[in-house]
């Protein structure tokens, strides 16, 4: 696990040089499932029952529902975005796009929107900053376009398959499976 946050704090720190490290080290996406995403995804969820600290209207019922919401959007998301990654991302690289590179680029960007859901739920008024974190995420996305080897010409098309895969698959996940178990 603690790879695989260095990765995630150093894209988040500097994330030109950050892919350049990813790059660098080789790092294997299914080191970067098994000993980060996963782990990450159960820390998020559980970041849900923070909330019963400082909300005077969350039970333990509702509070678990939510957990259970985003446990599920976060998982159910990294095989949806991967294959719409596998779908889309041929079309704006340069030569054999490399699966290795897009599983790590998946895995990362959801790390990042985990990351974001722990510190929300970890603070407990609504600040409207916390809104615009998913914003920077697409931001750290689109900075991979040199490890995705993307087209000059396709970095808009790029950033419009970032958007869909890092911001509306998941939010739109966690408001699908809340509304669903709540």
């Amino acid at each position: 696990m603690s790879l695989y946050l260095k990765y995630l704090f150093q894209l988040i720190l500097s994330p030109s040089r950050g892919w350049e490290d990813i790059s660098h080290d080789g790092a294997d996406p299914e080191e970067l499932l098994r000993k980060g995403f996963y782990p990450l995804t159960g820390i998020a969820a559980a970041t849900e029952f923070i909330r019963l600290f400082y909300e005077r209207d969350a039970g333990i019922g509702h509070v678990l529902q939510s957990a259970i919401a985003l446990f599920c959007a976060f998982f159910a998301s990294l095989f949806l975005c991967r294959m719409i990654l596998d779908a889309l991302l041929p079309k704006v690289t340069e030569g054999n796009m490399s699966e290795r590179r897009t599983a790590t680029l998946n895995i990362m960007s959801l790390g990042l929107m985990e990351l974001i859901s722990v510190i929300s739920n970890c603070v407990p008024t609504g600040l409207t900053l916390l809104h615009f974190l998913p914003i920077y995420a697409l931001l750290i996305y689109y900075k991979a376009s040199r490890y995705m080897a993307v087209r000059q010409d396709s970095e808009m098309y790029y950033l419009f398959i970032g958007l869909l895969t890092v911001i509306m698959v998941p939010l739109g996940l966690i408001w699908l499976f809340s509304l669903i178990l709540g």
